[in-house]
């Protein structure tokens, strides 16, 4: 089964679940409010253009860059392909996008113009799928795959235990002197299944 967040009442079920699964988590939800994920709000060929951006950056640099990406690249509501690949790489670069991310970018643009990328496919497709047919693309790995998965497609049970931020979460969350084992990070999320997506949201709010 694809489970996928498709609305607010999702989320909130999720935490609600959650909540009753683990009473630290409990605590999270209380201290930090409702998950503001809202996949369904999203425009997929932007969301994985911004996953692009975010890529080893904090939050605040990410969004800086890509709201200047937007300004030269948008329709005024959605990332247009075509106006990206319309502008030079110099311009990229003046939007604060590195030559690397600049390039992926234009490739990610060429890869939605002669249509080797179909956004409407992944929604139906399983979540190691659509990593799998993502990280065919230049400069996606899995860390951006399964934040586009997380951020764009709503899946509900994505946990990336290679973010960096998670790992900080998780220490807090666990008490622990260093980062956690990624074994040991799956054990302790298992109570969190299949909402791990929603349990991620608040080890990021924890971890900041």
């Amino acid at each position: 089964m694809i489970a996928r967040f498709k609305s607010v009442d999702d989320i909130r079920e999720a935490e609600a679940r959650l909540a009753e699964s683990d009473s630290k988590m409990a605590e999270l939800i209380e201290k930090f409010g409702p998950c503001d994920i809202t996949p369904w709000q999203r425009d997929l060929y932007t969301s994985l253009s911004s996953s692009i951006v975010s890529q080893q950056l904090s939050v605040k640099a990410a969004s800086t860059i890509f709201g200047r990406l937007m300004a030269q690249a948008s329709d005024g509501v959605t990332l247009n392909h075509e106006r990206v690949l319309a502008l030079s790489h110099d311009e990229l670069r003046a939007c604060g996008l590195s030559n690397a991310k600049a390039k992926y970018c234009v490739s990610l643009a060429t890869a939605v113009k002669n249509n080797d990328i179909h956004f409407e496919e992944l929604q139906n497709l399983p979540d190691e799928s659509v990593i799998e047919i993502l990280i065919q693309l230049p400069g996606i790995g899995r860390w951006t795959a399964e934040m586009f998965l997380i951020f764009a497609l709503g899946s509900t049970d994505v946990l990336a235990t290679d973010d960096l931020g998670l790992k900080r979460g998780m220490q807090r969350y666990l008490s622990l002197e260093d980062y956690p084992e990624k074994s040991l990070f799956i054990e302790k999320s298992a109570p969190w299944k299949p909402y791990r997506s929603v349990a991620s949201w608040y080890l990021w709010r924890l971890a900041d």
